[in-house]
């Protein structure tokens, strides 16, 4: 029930919503005609808005809203610069809808329709559901309508590796720069980002010491806590980064993204008479060759790789596991 009361002159409504005492000012002051207004017209409206839960509803407001708070919670996500410009492709799509008024069915259609594979819309994915459940914490949604949509398993790619033959055919041609960048991409599997981020201090002792990534002109941390690793290096590897010479913080100077091999790297196969390949098949190569020799277990290449899960490692790399070469003996009975 709501009342009319006076405080320093002027006209006040008291009135209660959910258990919880309300006061608001009118600004009217307090004169017989005024009170009449209050009692005959604003408390019969408020008592009917009280009633039908429309005076304590939020009103809802459109994705965009909700997309700008995601963003204010994300300015210091050390990968934020890399998924911003997935960020924004969400965000345009729903921007000026309400956010109530989205239905799983949009959500549905929307990532389906993506021409990438599945395990890239992961990613979409994951900002529609931050920024819904931000809606659901300001209490205009009840039900998070991006969760629990399963994406297709994308077909298992053929891994495209180099074999020992074609490896040591390449280095022996690799010339100036490509020659260390590639001798340390080969044998160590690492990330062409994390190469790139390399400083002499993170070398020492046979060791090499991940810990920044430098990719599209910025320096950051890896992306994941497992790929801030210290991983092993041969040292004629070690010998053929001593032969570097310049002065600049990082060991491959002004190379700051992978990209800037695009014209070296086309003509160095080019040389060597080899059909042409991905930069990163050189981490490819050293995964699938240290597998297929039982050099080291799934487990001890997903700690050299730096992934997050042997899992991922194997879901990567299972196909070029050769059951043959795996010997159990003429007579091996599990449970003999």
């Amino acid at each position: 029930m709501a009342n009319c009361f006076v405080r320093g002159n002027k006209l006040w409504v008291d009135y209660y919503v959910e258990g919880r005492r309300i006061r608001k000012a009118t600004g009217l002051d307090d004169t017989k005609p005024n009170r009449s207004f209050v009692n005959k017209t604003i408390i019969p409206k408020l008592s009917s808005m009280i009633v039908t839960g429309e005076i304590h509803q939020k009103k809802p407001k459109t994705f965009e809203h909700y997309f700008k708070v995601f963003l204010t919670l994300k300015d210091s996500n050390r990968s934020y610069f890399v998924k911003k410009p997935i960020w924004d492709k969400v965000n345009a799509r729903f921007k000026d809808l309400e956010i109530d008024k989205i239905t799983r069915l949009d959500v549905k259609s929307y990532i389906n329709s993506l021409p990438i594979k599945s395990v890239s819309k992961g990613a979409y994915k994951t900002v529609l559901q931050e920024v819904f459940e931000l809606a659901i914490d300001d209490g205009v949604l009840s039900t998070n309508p991006a969760v629990n949509i399963k994406l297709r398993n994308d077909e298992q790619k053929k891994i495209d590796y180099f074999s020992k033959e074609e490896v040591n055919l390449i280095l022996s041609k690799a010339e100036g720069i490509m020659k260390p960048y590639l001798m340390l991409a080969f044998h160590t599997g690492m990330r062409p980002e994390e190469i790139l981020g390399l400083q002499e201090k993170d070398i020492s002792d046979g060791w090499i010491d991940i810990k920044r990534v430098r990719t599209r002109g910025r320096i950051d941390v890896p992306k994941t806590r497992n790929s801030i690793r210290k991983i092993p290096c041969p040292s004629f590897v070690l010998n053929e980064l001593k032969q570097i010479n310049n002065e600049h913080d990082f060991l491959f100077g002004d190379i700051d993204d992978s990209t800037k091999f695009k014209h070296r790297w086309p003509a160095l196969l080019k040389k060597c008479e080899l059909p042409r390949r991905k930069l990163y098949s050189a981490r490819h190569t050293f995964a699938t060759l240290m597998l297929q020799n039982g050099i080291v277990s799934i487990n001890e290449l997903a700690g050299l790789l730096g992934h997050s899960s042997p899992k991922i490692t194997l879901a990567y790399y299972a196909s070029v596991i050769d059951a043959r070469k795996i010997d159990l003996g003429r007579d091996f009975n599990l449970f003999g």
